[in-house]
């Protein structure tokens, strides 16, 4: 079986019924208040509104790896990124995969382990391959 590599282009088309209508989200579109984060004005209000995002993104991580990780599981995690976790408890542990996920310069090893996991999951939800997985 050869492999062949798969080109893909997404075209965005947007139909409007009448001129009216263009006229409508042309006026959207130009109104200050439609994007407030890129007025003068409101810029402490838009760093403030992303540093919420951020702390509930965070937030929203650290509830997924307590609740659906047992640190077993987690363990697994920091061996792979090759963190040093010492002696820490599991909220430590979770901490310090966040950190190492959330950086920038880690995003491609973050990516390769969460395709990795996913397939460990395929083959432990198939009725012939999870015989043959232990993890």
């Amino acid at each position: 079986m050869s492999q062949e590599n798969l080109n893909y282009e997404l075209n965005e088309t947007i139909y409007t019924s009448n001129n009216e209508e263009k006229i409508k989200i042309d006026s959207l579109l130009n109104n200050d208040s439609f994007f407030p984060e890129f007025t003068n004005n409101s810029d402490a209000n838009y760093y403030t509104q992303y540093d919420d995002f951020d702390s509930d993104n965070l937030m929203a991580q650290h509830m997924d790896y307590y609740e659906n990780y047992n640190i077993k599981m987690l363990h697994h995690i920091t061996n792979y990124y090759q963190i040093p976790k010492g002696r820490l408890k599991k909220d430590g542990i979770i901490e310090l995969i966040i950190q190492f996920e959330n950086n920038p310069d880690n995003s491609a090893i973050v990516y390769n382990r969460k395709r990795l996991w996913h397939y460990i999951n395929e083959l432990k939800n198939d009725n012939y391959f999870n015989r043959f997985i232990i993890f």
